[in-house]
Parts: C-alpha cells; sequence; structure tokens
C-alpha cells in the first residue's frame, strides 16, 4: 500500500470508531488497527514501494552569491551597479537507478535549471555487467576524459569546477562504452557524438560525426578505487595515488547534416590524484586542438588544488587554474589573440553529518586577475562577464543529498 492509501485508510478507520453506534470492544479493535497503520505510513519516506532493487536520490545546492567588478568595467550597465548579488539553487536534481537483473541496471538523472527552473535530461544509461570487472554501458552519459569532470558535483572541494575545466572539459554525450577494472587499474573506452551533444537527435548539426575517448588509470599505496570518487581524504583515510591519463578526437561535417567548414576536434589530459589522512592534492593539464580546415587553434589549462582537515568536521581547500589559449584562437575584442585567465579559489568545507557530503555547508571566496572580454573563458557560476581586472566573487552555499 503505498502512503497516501495508508493514511487515507488511517483517517476512515478513526472516524468510524469514533461513532457511538460501534461497541466498545470493537471500537478498541479498531482504533489498534488504526494506530498499526499510522505507524506503518510514518515509517516510508516516499510513494514507491520499498526495494532494494529502486533508489531514488535528490541532490539540492542552494547558495547565495556575492560578486564585484570593476567600476570602470564596460560589461556593467552602470558604473555604479558593480556590485552583484542574490539567491539561487545553483543544483536541484532527481535520480532513479534500479536493477533489472543482478548484473542489468539503469540510471536516468532529472536536472532543473538555476535560471528558468525547467527540466533536462542529464544521464539516461543502462549497464550490463559482463564479468566481474568488465562493465557495459550505452546512453547518455560524460565520457571518460577530464577527471575533475567525470566527477559528481556533490564532491568537490569548490562549490564549481574550476574555470579551466568549465572551458575544456566535454560535457555530455550519448553513446556505447566498455569499461575494465582491476585491483590497480582500469581502462574506458567509448564510442560517442562527440563533446556537449547532451539530448541531441541523430540528425542534429551538434553531433560530431564520431567521436573516440580512452582513458587509463593506475592505482598506487592502500587507498580504493572508491575513495577516487571524491576530492576529499577523512581522516584516517588511507592513502594512495592515481595517476590517469586520457584523450578523445571527434570529427564534423563530413556526412549529412554537414558543417561547413568541416572541424576536428583532438583533446589530451594527464592528472594526479594524492589521498592521505586528512588531505588531498590533485594537478591536471589539459591540451586541446581545433582544426577548422583552415587554421588550428592549439589551447590548454592548468588545475592544482588541495584540501586539508583541522578537525573531523571542517575542511580547508585552495585551488589555482590558468587557461593558456592559442595566439589564434578568435576572440569578441582585440586583434592580438586572447589572454591567459587565471582564477584563485579558497575556502571552507563543515560537514554537518561526519565524513559524509548529505549535508555540508561551504564558504568560498574566488579571485579573477584577468578580464573575461580578452580571453576564451566559460562564464559560468559566480563568474560574470568584465572588460577589467580583479573581479572578486563570495559563495555561500548549503548542499543536501537524500
Amino acid at each position: 500500500m503505498n502512503t497516501m492509501l495508508i493514511s487515507a485508510c488511517a483517517a476512515t478507520v478513526l472516524s468510524i470508531s469514533s461513532m457511538n453506534a460501534i461497541a466498545g470492544e470493537e471500537r478498541g479493535g479498531l482504533l489498534n488497527l488504526a494506530a498499526a497503520v499510522q505507524a506503518d505510513s510514518a515509517s516510508r519516506e516516499s510513494l514507491a514501494p520499498a526495494s532494494d532493487e529502486l533508489k531514488i536520490s535528490l541532490q539540492m545546492q542552494f547558495r547565495y552569491n556575492f560578486n564585484q567588478r570593476g567600476s570602470d568595467s564596460t560589461t556593467l550597465a552602470s558604473p555604479d551597479e558593480d556590485v552583484t548579488i542574490g539567491f539561487v539553487n545553483r543544483r536541484t536534481k532527481i535520480a532513479i537507478a534500479g536493477k533489472v537483473t543482478d548484473d542489468i541496471s539503469a540510471k536516468v538523472q532529472i536536472s532543473f535549471s538555476d535560471s528558468s527552473g525547467s527540466a533536462s535530461l542529464y544521464d539516461g544509461y543502462f549497464k550490463w555487467k559482463l564479468s566481474d570487472t568488465v562493465v557495459f554501458r550505452a546512453g547518455q552519459f560524460k565520457p571518460g576524459l577530464l577527471r575533475e569532470e567525470n566527477l559528481s558535483s556533490k564532491y568537490m572541494l569548490a562549490t564549481d569546477r574550476s574555470s579551466a575545466n568549465e572551458t575544456l572539459n566535454q560535457d555530455y554525450t550519448q553513446g556505447v562504452e566498455l569499461r575494465v577494472t582491476e585491483d590497480d587499474w582500469r581502462f574506458i573506452a567509448s564510442f560517442n557524438d562527440g563533446f556537449s551533444t547532451k539530448n541531441t537527435y541523430f540528425t542534429s548539426s551538434s553531433e560530431a560525426d564520431y567521436g573516440v575517448t580512452a582513458r587509463g588509470e593506475l592505482k598506487f599505496g592502500e587507498s580504493t578505487w572508491k575513495q577516487y570518487k571524491q576530492f576529499t581524504s577523512w581522516r584516517g583515510a588511507s592513502g594512495g595515488l592515481m595517476i590517469g591519463a586520457a584523450a578523445h578526437h571527434q570529427s564534423m561535417g563530413r556526412t549529412n547534416p554537414a558543417t561547413n567548414p568541416t572541424t576536428d576536434l583532438t583533446t589530451f589530459t594527464v592528472d594526479a590524484s594524492l589521498l592521505g589522512d586528512g588531505w588531498n592534492l590533485y594537478s591536471a593539464g589539459i591540451w586541446r586542438s581545433t582544426n577548422d580546415g583552415l587554421t588550428t587553434f592549439t589551447d590548454s589549462g592548468f588545475i592544482l588544488q588541495g584540501g586539508v582537515f583541522v578537525s573531523d568536521t571542517d575542511e580547508f581547500f585552495a585551488r589555482w587554474d590558468l587557461i593558456m589559449p592559442s595566439d589564434s584562437t578568435p576572440v569578441v575584442v582585440g586583434t592580438s589573440g586572447p589572454s591567459e585567465f587565471n582564477t584563485f579559489t579558497v575556502g571552507w568545507n563543515h560537514y554537518i553529518l561526519p565524513e559524509s557530503h548529505a549535508a555540508k555547508f561551504t564558504l568560498e571566496v574566488q579571485h579573477f586577475p584577468d578580464p573575461t572580454t580578452e580571453s576564451i573563458v566559460t562564464l559560468k557560476n559566480n563568474l560574470l562577464a568584465d572588460s577589467t581586472s580583479g573581479q572578486f566573487a563570495i559563495t555561500a552555499q548549503f548542499q543536501l543529498l537524500f
């Protein structure tokens, strides 16, 4: 019985039991039945029947943003309006995962836009466990390229991924993937529609003719694969090092619907994750080459971050990331090519539940010393368009998972 039906039955029973026409012994039995039904209803958290085969989860990130740009910035509507503040539901996601058999499972994740509230499909795939070490996946997912992009937003140190990642990442695609996981190494390969092809039909001009992605990882020390699903390393955790390398290539414009000109894109990345007893370090380098048939643009990025616990529930972190564009990469202004873009981030995480991301408060300060209008940086999160240097941002966020 679902909760609504149980509650209705309980209310009906209680109403009947209050009628004087019913004898005292019968009324007592009905009251006992109502109490049992109400207790069962109170023990349920959703209308869905309890099942080990189905899991429903929710992620919420609610935050307050403060941003200040230079009063002489040409991107401001008025020189006196250099401060931008306000609340936002940054992430609201619902995920449903379930098993068809012990070896076949599926996941669907819906995310609601932080600007319009509209719903969009993010993850939508099924997995088939072919053996203890080999898993096949098909549908919509993030291919195994940049580690930071593949890490869930639930398990970041900072409130958002780095500017370098947001500018150079692979985002979602549609395709098929094979994953092999051994004790100390794993390999991921996929055949897909290319970068940023979420919710596209096969006739879409935004899809690549083909995309191929491969990633390999080596693990050293006592840490488990599960520990590398997050950047955080709890106090008392086993130490270890994971080194990863990945490559992606895609081609566009040679099949219908064709684009003009044809474009080839290739991305390489290497990264290292070091975990210790209550501390962590992460670094990554990214290189991307885009050839439109006339010109080749070569852009790159670098990320360095770390975190340390000062108590069982309090963690401080810092991050620096850099975007280094090709001189020939086009930008909106300037004729000498885009400039480098730096981001400096420091912050504090307070874990309300020890060793859990289920309830977490984050306070973060960011400094952007370079103009965005002379860069290829993607404007996202608490980074706004700014023609001057020295943009400053503060983000206070509460995360809830259940």
